[in-house]
Parts: C-alpha cells; sequence; structure tokens
C-alpha cells in the first residue's frame, strides 16, 4: 500500500510539472478561446459594418439603378402596347394635318373605347375631325365619333376619339385620320 501511496504521489507530481489542468483550468481554457473568437468575429461584423457605410450607398444606387431601368422597359413596353398606327387621309393632308403619335384608350366609366391622336398643323385649322378603323386586310371596321377641333398655324394638340362599343378595337390594324 505504501508503495501504492508513493506512486499515486509521483503521479501526481509528473501531472502538475507536465501542465496536466484539472477540470476548472480546461473550463478556463475554454471560456478563453470562446472569448477570443467572439472578439474576431465581432471585429469582422464591425468591418463589415464600415465599409457598408463607406460603399453601401454606392451599392445601393447601383442596385436601385438596375432595378428602375428594368421598371423603364417595363413602363416603355406598355407603352408600345398601346400605340396605334395612324396615317393620313388625303382630306387631312391636304389641310396640312400630320400626325406622329397615337394611343389606345380603353373604356372609361361611361366613355367608349378610343384613341387619343397627337395631331400637328402646318397651316390653321377649324372644322371636324373624324377616326376610322381598318383592319389588317384594309377593311373599315368603325368610324370614331366627329371631334370639332381648332388649330392655330404651326400647332398640335392631343385629340381624342371615340368609337361606338360595336368597333371590334382587338382587331384594328391602324387609323386613318380624316378632315371634314
Amino acid at each position: 500500500m505504501k508503495k501504492a501511496l508513493i506512486a499515486i504521489c509521483v503521479l501526481s507530481a509528473a501531472c502538475a510539472l507536465a501542465g496536466c489542468k484539472n477540470r476548472e483550468e480546461q473550463l478556463e481554457a475554454e471560456r478563453s478561446k470562446g472569448a477570443a473568437m467572439v472578439e474576431d468575429k465581432a471585429a469582422m461584423v464591425k468591418g463589415v459594418g464600415q465599409a457598408l457605410q463607406n460603399d453601401g450607398k454606392k451599392a445601393a444606387a447601383e442596385i436601385t439603378t438596375g432595378v428602375g431601368k428594368v421598371f423603364g422597359g417595363v413602363a416603355e413596353g406598355v407603352d408600345r402596347a398601346y400605340e396605334a398606327k395612324i396615317v393620313m387621309d388625303a382630306s387631312a393632308s391636304a389641310r396640312k394635318l400630320a400626325s406622329e403619335r397615337a394611343v389606345r384608350l380603353g373604356a372609361d366609366g361611361e366613355k367608349k373605347d378610343g384613341v387619343k391622336v397627337y395631331v400637328l398643323s402646318g397651316e390653321a385649322f377649324k372644322g371636324k375631325l373624324q377616326l376610322r378603323a381598318q383592319d389588317g386586310k384594309g377593311v373599315e371596321v368603325g368610324r370614331s365619333d366627329k371631334v370639332e377641333s381648332t388649330l392655330d398655324a404651326d400647332d398640335a394638340t392631343y385629340v381624342e376619339f371615340r368609337f361606338d362599343s360595336a368597333t371590334p378595337m382587338s382587331r384594328v390594324e391602324k387609323y386613318v385620320l380624316h378632315a371634314l
């Protein structure tokens, strides 16, 4: 037994000299490692935060510019979907009327389907205008209400033309502007 006691003392002394740690010392070492890891991660997050403060505004501006261009493209596509082909009848051309643009209008409450036409005048015009709808074969499929218009020389305005609800607007390929 004396030998066993001596062996335990020698072993304890060897562990103490060799750096064997008890359970509390091991836990304290692990806590220190954990605290060091947290400090490293916190420093990284702080660096990310500073970078975002410096460059985040620029990055957000680039992203929103891209998103804005996507929405601009969508809006342009929608505008094109509502554009209408417009040509001048000889009666309108003779009165020096022209058109650059026409946009289809849906039914609006009590109003009928229609087309808004940007009409330009080379000389003064006072009279009635009418828009006639044609299908892809050039066959007339409807006429707008007659609209009283007054334009000065070198003038331009949007003129709204409304069609009977029976006009098959989905079949219309072009509109012809007539001066009456």
